[in-house]
């Protein structure tokens, strides 16, 4: 019995092999764009960012200044949009600082958050800061929980009056309650409470 036996298609002339070819070109094109996109986003200040839990961690990360503890610390970042206007957003920060007594917490607290919000509010669909610091408390029974220590919330109007951060950051080193009397809202633990 003599076969004759067809010779093999290179590989290149496989129809299978150009599919995949151009399948895996459509991938890394699409990738590429959106990565394009992401890296060009970042490279802008974040008065012109989407509001982005990473565009906030970077605007706010390396923030710094006498008491301003939130390089490392941020645990989370939470972001609330309204039905009306989806870009505008309501920004949620908690962050564990290390803090050594009520006082030292509650002065944190305050120029972390002067700090903080005088960069959030540059982006104009910013409409609220909450700021969450949080500490380590101990109950009587001796059960250690991390807790709100002191939460601080100014919305978009307010800082929009502002006429200098740093002025009002001056006057807290003064009098730390002329910046409480600007926030709309304070919480401080009643363990700090009874201590300042």
């Amino acid at each position: 019995m003599n076969e004759e036996t067809k010779p093999k298609k290179p590989i290149w002339k496989k129809w299978w092999l150009w599919i995949g070819i151009i399948l895996v070109i459509i991938i890394i094109a699409s990738s590429g764009g959106e990565n394009g996109k992401k890296s060009e986003e970042s490279q802008m200040p974040f008065s012109q960012q989407e509001i982005t839990e990473t565009s906030v961690r970077n605007a706010v990360e390396n923030l710094s200044g006498v008491s301003v503890d939130i390089k490392g610390n941020i645990t989370k970042v939470e972001l609330f949009g309204s039905v009306a206007t989806p870009e505008s957003k309501t920004v949620h920060i908690y962050y564990k600082p290390s803090s050594w007594d009520a006082k030292h917490a509650m002065t944190t607290a305050i120029h972390t958050a002067i700090e903080t919000m005088e960069a959030l509010f540059k982006n104009p669909n910013v409409e609220e800061v909450v700021m969450w610091q949080q500490g380590d408390f101990t109950d009587t029974y001796g059960n250690t929980n991390v807790e709100t220590a002191i939460r601080i919330t100014m919305d978009k109007e307010t800082a929009d009056k502002i006429a200098s951060w740093d002025t009002i950051d001056e006057r807290a080193w003064a009098d730390e309650q002329t910046f409480f009397d600007l926030a709309e809202l304070q919480y401080v633990h009643p363990a700090l409470q009874k201590d300042l």
